[in-house]
């Protein structure tokens, strides 16, 4: 195991009881019969080894189960996944979601020493008894330099020791908050938890935004003279209001 790598684990301190290291087969993963060609090709290409890691369960921690109407958190596993270059992260991180039915965490490394990511979770399925469906994706970007914030604050919020343990239910939810946090982080500048349903509907709000803008610039490149001065005042409105919604991030 790299330096780098040994960093990583150090600073999230599961628990050495829940230590597994135990290599998934990728064939497991490419043998998923949801998976379209592309996929198929992008997990064979660029996926070096998939490990479950760690699994966390009443009897390698000390965290309850969590059992609701809609959801069942008995354990949660730990994945870290080597991937050849930073290609494909999302959908990557997607298809080990839905192929493997527990809740998890997935780590993500590169030849570059990159690091990412990713949560989704998960609950029963209302159209087929026994299955489950996967309700959101949380999946970082690659973290280049973990040494500064606000990605040095997220890893050290994701630590074992600072988080409410009393079952797995709210474990994950713990992590959900972090991960929001950091996404609204990279908006605003600043890490900060808390406010998880509102910065929720403000980053939905935010992408909305986002893609508005970039429709609107395209439109201003086809558009005849008159109509541009409309659509850049239209642009710089939406601007504006795009650094409103991350000023609210904080």
């Amino acid at each position: 195991m790299s330096d780098y790598l040994n960093k990583i684990w150090n600073i999230l301190s599961f628990p050495e009881k829940a230590l597994l290291e135990k290599r998934i087969p990728k064939k497991q993963f490419l043998e998923s019969g949801r998976l379209t060609g592309n996929d198929k090709k992008l997990f064979r290409d660029n996926v070096k080894n998939v490990y479950w890691q760690y699994t966390l369960k009443p009897s390698t921690c000390p965290v309850l189960p969590y059992r609701d109407n809609d959801r069942e958190y008995l354990e949660v596993a730990i994945l870290h996944v080597e991937l050849v270059s930073q290609k494909g992260l999302p959908r990557i991180a997607e298809i080990i979601h839905r192929t493997i039915p527990y809740p998890m965490k997935l780590v993500f490394t590169n030849n570059e020493e990159n690091l990412a990511f990713s949560i989704a979770p998960k609950r029963f399925s209302q159209a087929e008894q026994g299955a489950f469906v996967v309700e959101s994706f949380f999946t970082t970007t690659w973290l280049d330099d973990i040494s500064f914030s606000p990605a040095s604050e997220f890893i050290a919020s994701l630590n074992w020791n600072v988080l409410s343990l009393s079952n797995f239910g709210v474990l994950y939810r713990e992590w959900i908050d972090r991960f929001i946090a950091f996404e609204s982080a990279l908006k605003s500048g600043a890490f900060r938890l808390g406010n998880t349903e509102s910065r929720q509907e403000t980053l939905e709000s935010y992408k909305d935004l986002e893609y508005q803008i970039v429709e609107l610039k395209s439109q201003i490149k086809k558009a005849a003279f008159n109509k541009q001065v409309e659509l850049n005042t239209e642009l710089k409105k939406k601007e504006q209001e795009l650094k409103h919604l991350a000023t609210s991030l904080t």
